[in-house]
């Protein structure tokens, strides 16, 4: 049995599998932990619910775009499970990375590029919906860039912390399309804008690439916007499934990664 670890700057997300399409996941704040043994008191009743035991983990693999956590995640795996984690880079394989700075992209999407391309073809569009929102270009098994805008609850966020009197909202998918109070007004704006905002984004990068790359929807933040983005299958577990790819193709890194 194989455990996941993919630490996001809003949730970490712990998930086990034996074959990389199945999962048991367990998700909680990424700010819940500052040692490796709160860590472990998070994760370990989980596990024993699910009757799995330290013993059942053959390898870890891990994905984070929070560095500062890197070395809590490398104590862990090594205290309590006796293993060294490998860890989730961009590097030249099955992938080839077109891009200046492949050690810049975060683990994240490596993973998504990387899932999407052993799970749903060579040539994808990959929009994860995040603490930020993602769009990854595969080509042919070419990592052609991508591009990052703020997530649904950055924006809602943004607007509660920037001004005086917009109240912090819940996100829900809106139903009409114009509000009829303030906390509609900013669900419509932040929901159906960022979804017209993709959409352009999306239609431009068809355009120039061609009309017919199937569009992969994925991130924890999806559930509120995909109804309204154009896209071709939801993959609520790219990134996990893209993890398990990684470990299959190739070693990893065993130790905590250094940034560029």
């Amino acid at each position: 049995m194989i455990l996941l670890i993919d630490v996001g700057n809003t949730h970490t997300v712990f998930g086990t599998t034996d074959d990389g399409k199945t999962f048991k996941k367990w998700r909680f704040s990424t700010g819940k932990y500052e040692t490796e043994d709160e860590l472990f008191s998070h994760i370990i009743p989980l596990m024993e619910k699910e009757k799995i035991s330290l013993k059942d983990i053959k390898n870890i693999i891990v994905c984070s775009v929070v560095p500062s956590l890197n070395h809590i995640i490398q104590r862990f795996a090594e205290k309590y499970f006796e293993k060294k984690p490998i860890w989730v880079e961009a590097e030249d394989g099955v992938i080839r990375w077109n891009v200046k700075a492949p050690c810049e992209i975060g683990a994240d999407r490596v993973a998504n590029v990387i899932g999407a391309y052993h799970e749903h073809g060579s040539s994808c569009l990959i929009l994860d919906f995040g603490t930020a929102i993602t769009i990854d270009l595969l080509i042919e098994g070419t990592y052609e860039g991508g591009v990052i805008m703020p997530g649904l609850l950055t924006m809602v966020h943004a607007l509660f912390t920037g001004t005086a009197k917009l109240p912090l909202v819940d996100l829900k998918p809106p139903i009409e399309t114009v509000g009829k109070d303030t906390e509609s007004n900013i669900q419509i704006g932040v929901i159906k804008g960022s979804a017209h905002a993709v959409n352009g984004l999306i239609e431009d990068i068809k355009r120039e690439y061609g009309k017919n790359i199937p569009v992969v929807v994925t991130g924890g933040q999806s559930k509120f916007i995909a109804k309204y983005v154009i896209h071709d299958v939801h993959d609520g577990d790219l990134t996990l499934k893209g993890m398990f790819w990684f470990m299959k193709m190739k070693g990893g890194r065993r130790t905590c990664p250094e940034s560029c």
